[in-house]
């Protein structure tokens, strides 16, 4: 639950809060303050992204459980079936929170040289925006996806999907 609440949470605060006001302020300091914001989220992200299968696997374990992810009886039921939505989701998440980390953040932060020509500049900063407005959409979707989650946890809570 604990590593439910903080990665939906820090995407909530980064996607709804944080990014939109980072128009009011210049935008070198709002390059900065993004750039050093990005990295700390990216860490805290990885860490509940990591933290909630560990989480559920260990629980799992401890009530027995495990063994039933490989009978295909369990994986057809409702609890079944919602776990495995839930594991679908959780991929995904992986699968974007790579992308932004490891492909789009680095191309974002571009260190340009001290000699860079105009045209460089421009050209960079054209790239830049356009790989934003890619993490942005990324972004809006861990958010979607991970309260999608936390819905499929509460069906679980009370036995999975009613069928």
């Amino acid at each position: 639950m604990l590593f439910a609440a903080v990665f939906v949470g820090s995407n909530i605060f980064l996607d709804f809060l944080l990014t939109p006001r980072l128009d009011l302020i210049p935008p070198g300091q709002a390059a900065r303050l993004g750039d050093k914001l990005g990295t700390d989220f990216a860490w805290l992200n990885w860490m509940a992204l990591v933290g909630s299968p560990l989480s559920g696997l260990l629980l799992l374990w401890r009530l027995g459980n495990l063994p039933s992810l490989l009978d295909p009886s369990f994986l057809f039921s409702g609890y079944g079936v919602a776990l495995l939505c839930m594991i679908t989701l959780w991929f995904t998440l992986i699968i974007t929170a790579s992308i932004l980390t490891f492909y789009l953040r680095p191309r974002v932060v571009v260190k340009l040289p001290y000699d860079a020509t105009r045209q460089q500049v421009e050209g960079s900063r054209t790239d830049a925006m356009n790989y934003a407005d890619w993490m942005k959409t990324l972004a809006r979707y861990n958010v979607y996806a991970s309260c999608l989650i936390i819905v499929i946890g509460g069906f679980l809570r009370f036995g999975g999907f009613p069928f």
